[in-house]
């Protein structure tokens, strides 16, 4: 499926075809076309009338670079509007930032050549569903945690996303969050075509051991929306379709845990309770999607009082049916975790549970863990509470919260900021794992990471690399700077802060 596009011998470019049509004299309505196109793409070209480019290099075509063009796309828009420049890049939330300049192709195999990210957000701005970019000129550089990288080919490219913790194109089909796939479809993979009968074999292909996330759709494919079916012709249509579960008043986790509601057309399934919630449908309208299958309901979320650190007390509460497992994790609004906690020990007040926004409303999730398809989400209220600013340095200090539980914090500042003083101070309990022995049997860590050792920082790219900076004598484990990706057996987990690494390598860890 991978598809060549290169430059006839001979051909100008874009640019200089307009520049030199500009001077012949043509209809009017023909320039006011020309017009158009070089206010697109006339500052990303350079050429001279007696040089045209030529078809010397070649672009590829890239299911990944969609992916990444609209994860930047979406990203830039929402944090500072259509028209905002590259002063603050959206790259970020990739986790890396493209080396420029770049080449890349349009659908129908135009080559632009971009000079830097605000020529590459104007671009995107204005593509359509008949032009938009498609391909890209492989090898390109990528500047990833302070060093260049060199990107070869796509399935480099794809590893990189991955790498970012940000979904992928396969996991962006899993999850449809807001519209539901027609089966059934295929898929190209490793230059075969596989036939996928419905959500289920979907799942099973995208978690199958040794998949490496690099596949593309056979278009065209229909996806129903809102109770309509409408055709995707291109991997540009899905992402306008991905896009639109993120439009609206409702700002929801992209994550897949189903629920399934009673409508007078049957049974809905929506891709987590948040999105249930913003098409009108409240934990009332939960039904069972099968016989089996665990239901989270009536999940009350109850904010307390503020307290010194800028977070406040949050007491969180639900009923549950086919529990999967004995405890529950709990997700802020974006998506990360904040803690695991028993299900016996219900209702659960969070001491100090921390500000995301300042909109005065906030949202979390609870689920059964990864993979578990057993979630609700829910929105409240937030109180005005202020701020603490403490380092970042591991000092752990113990206290007792109101329900006897232990809690750590990472130094005295934290705690402090909590509400509480040194003579709340108890004795920390030794950990119950091994973190050497449980590294690489129960768990295994993403790299790169960066580990705090001595008063340094150190970039690490392997466990042994990593157990070269801990000293199980003075911390439980290597003091790594968060967030981080660790997988278990369960699933891939993104870790926030140390505490919520324990809670899970305790759950997980014999």
């Amino acid at each position: 499926m991978k598809k060549i596009f290169k430059k006839k011998e001979g051909d100008d470019s874009l640019g200089c075809l307009i520049k030199k049509t500009l001077s012949k004299k043509i209809a009017m309505g023909k320039i006011k076309f020309l017009l158009t196109m070089v206010l697109l793409v006339g500052t990303f070209y350079s050429c001279s009338d007696d040089n045209s480019i030529k078809g010397e290099t070649a672009t590829e075509h890239s299911v990944a670079l969609r992916t990444v063009l609209n994860k930047l796309k979406l990203e830039h828009t929402v944090t500072h509007g259509k028209n905002a420049t590259a002063a603050n890049p959206a790259a970020a939330m990739l986790c890396f930032d493209f080396v420029f300049p770049m080449t890349f192709s349009y659908n129908n195999g135009t080559t632009v050549t971009v000079a830097s990210l605000d020529g590459l957000l104007s671009i995107l701005q204005n593509e359509s569903p008949n032009m938009f970019l498609a391909g890209v000129v492989f090898p390109f550089e990528v500047q990833s945690g302070g060093a260049l990288q060199t990107i070869n080919n796509e399935q480099e490219l794809t590893a990189l996303i991955m790498q970012c913790g940000v979904p992928t194109f396969v996991e962006d089909l899993q999850h449809t969050f807001c519209f539901d796939l027609v089966f059934p479809i295929q898929l190209t993979y490793n230059g075969q075509v596989v036939t996928i009968n419905n959500q289920s074999e979907l799942m099973q292909f995208g978690d199958a051991p040794g998949f490496n996330g690099v596949i593309e759709v056979v278009f065209p494919i229909s996806v129903i929306y809102q109770n309509q079916t409408m055709v995707l012709n291109n991997t540009y249509d899905f992402y306008q379709m991905v896009n639109n579960c993120n439009q609206g008043s409702c700002n929801c986790p992209q994550n897949y845990e189903p629920v399934c509601v009673q409508t007078p057309n049957g049974i809905v399934e929506f891709g987590n309770m948040c999105f249930a919630q913003c098409a009108g449908y409240t934990q009332n309208n939960l039904v069972p999607c099968n016989s089996n299958q665990c239901v989270i309901s009536n999940l009350t979320t109850t904010a307390g009082n503020c307290n010194p650190a800028g977070g406040y007390s949050l007491t969180i509460n639900f009923v549950y049916t086919n529990a999967p497992t004995d405890h529950f994790v709990v997700y802020n609004s974006l998506y990360e975790p904040i803690g695991t906690y028993l299900l016996s020990d219900l209702p659960v007040t969070i001491d100090n549970y921390p500000i995301m926004n300042s909109s005065g409303a906030d949202f979390l999730t609870v689920d059964f863990g990864v993979n578990s398809n057993c979630s609700s989400s829910q929105q409240w209220s937030t109180p005005n509470c202020g701020g603490c600013n403490c380092t970042t340095e591991y000092n752990p200090v113990c206290v007792h919260d109101n329900q006897g539980n232990t809690i750590t914090f990472s130094n005295p500042c934290f705690a402090q900021c909590a509400g509480y003083t040194p003579t709340d101070y108890v004795n920390c309990l030794n950990p119950s794992y091994n973190f050497s022995q449980a590294l690489g049997n129960c768990f295994n860590i993403t790299y790169p990471v960066q580990v705090q050792y001595n008063g340094a920082v150190h970039t690490v790219n392997s466990d042994g690399e990593l157990l070269q900076y801990f000293n199980p004598n003075v911390t439980p484990m290597p003091v790594v700077s968060y967030p981080i990706v660790v997988s278990f057996a369960s699933g891939s987990y993104t870790f926030v802060n140390q505490q919520a690494f324990e809670n899970q390598i305790q759950i997980s860890c014999p």
